[in-house]
């Protein structure tokens, strides 16, 4: 890591957070519209106009919104002049990257203040079942099968499972406890299912071997926009309750699943597997720039979308060896109860799947902030959050406090 690389830790903060939840049973907008309202609504809490937003960045655009360049939609309607703009399109994890590039822009003082924006009203839109694993499949040598998204990943999940003999049950754990958070939350998906067992997830049916239906992440029936306002450390201090982007670090190892197996000679994985993710490299990378390690954290967010994945995750961001992932969950490392606070909304796996969505990285927001709709964390200081895209292939992580420095 350069020092270059460290003068970023806790140079920029999010000052500011806007959200527009869509449920069910309401109205049937579209994916620009509820972006839009969580747009203004940021701008509005941070006391700022579009005359003081000199960056603008989104994700990829909604699927049931397509089009060209999505962050020309947003400035379009917005009539926002920026000097610096783009759509970051690593898959989902080009959500949280625009926090990335948001942060480097200001840390340099090319802009005073950058908007970053996500959110989808997918599902009530179109077919995701269809759609999304298109998206995710090799047009030439894949997608001619149609597979599923759960089909996709149980490639994974089966070797993960080969090489390291991870137990139904304690996979099943993390769905367990995923789904305690979810019940505090007013506006998890999962929220009035309850409480679930082991037993549960193990008598779930067949998705796709090895996964079964409560292995599976669950689809977000309305939608979440959501919105942030970022500026440099410096304006920071005149905003109540920054919260400063400590570290960062974002990795692509491949696109379709079977061009991972072709990657040798370069980290994550210095030979053809599936095992360890490019989570690897970018958590490192964001360990280093805010100078901390695992054991500093205060919570952990991730949209990992299958219970396996979660807890491959778990490893490759350093809170047990690669293959150990089973034991760590299997010992209470993420309990409700006193272990680590991951996925505090529910996760994707019971607050919902709301794609391109930013709610796992605003959950962090708001329990650093001390606003959290659901169940606080007591003290908390400092979480980081985790944003995958496409088959497991681009990841983004993000470090977040609190207090203007962690080290």
């Amino acid at each position: 890591m350069s020092r270059k690389s460290q003068r970023l830790s806790n140079a920029a903060a999010v000052v500011a957070v806007g959200t527009h939840v869509v449920k069910s049973e309401q109205a049937r907008i579209t994916s620009l519209e509820l972006q839009l309202q969580a747009c203004r609504k940021a701008m509005t809490n941070a006391g700022i106009d579009r005359t003081d937003v000199g960056a603008v960045f989104t994700s990829r655009a909604p699927m049931s919104y397509t089009a060209m360049e999505w962050n020309m939609r947003i400035v379009n309607e917005l009539k926002i002049v920026p000097r610096y703009s783009s759509e970051i399109t690593v898959h989902g994890a080009g959500a949280l990257g625009t926090w990335q590039y948001s942060a480097m822009l200001v840390a340099n003082g090319l802009v005073d203040y950058a908007l970053c924006c996500s959110g989808a009203m997918d599902r009530r839109w179109v077919d995701l079942v269809k759609i999304n694993a298109m998206v995710e499949a090799d047009l030439q040598f894949e997608a001619p099968y149609a597979p599923t998204t759960p089909s996709l990943y149980a490639l994974w999940a089966n070797r993960y499972i080969h090489e390291f003999n991870a137990p139904p049950e304690d996979r099943a754990e993390i769905a367990v406890q995923n789904r305690k958070w979810a019940l505090h939350h007013p506006d998890a998906a999962m929220r009035s299912k309850g409480e679930i067992t082991v037993d549960d997830v193990l008598s779930s049916i067949m998705i796709a071997s090895p996964l079964r239906l409560l292995d599976c992440s669950s689809w977000y029936d309305g939608g979440f926009g959501g919105a942030v306002i970022i500026t440099s450390a410096e304006r920071a201090k005149d905003f109540e309750k920054p919260v400063y982007i400590s570290g960062f670090g974002q990795a692509t190892t491949h696109e379709w699943i079977t061009d991972r197996m072709g990657l040798w000679g370069i980290e994550p994985a210095m030979e053809p597997n599936l095992t360890t993710l490019a989570v690897r490299p970018a958590a490192k990378q964001a360990y280093e720039m805010a100078g901390i390690k695992p054991t500093d954290l205060d919570m952990v967010e991730s949209s990992a979308p299958f219970t396996f994945l979660n807890m491959m995750v778990l490893e490759d961001l350093g809170f047990c060896e690669k293959g150990d992932g089973k034991d760590f969950v299997h010992g209470g490392g993420i309990a409700f109860d006193g272990g680590l606070p991951f996925n505090t909304n529910g996760g994707y796996l019971s607050f919902g799947q709301a794609p391109n969505g930013m709610h796992m990285a605003i959950e962090a927001l708001q329990q650093l902030r001390g606003e959290a709709p659901g169940k606080q964390i007591d003290g908390a200081k400092t979480g980081l959050v985790h944003f995958h895209g496409g088959p497991a292939a681009a990841h983004s992580v993000v470090v977040l406090s609190s207090e203007e420095t962690t080290r």
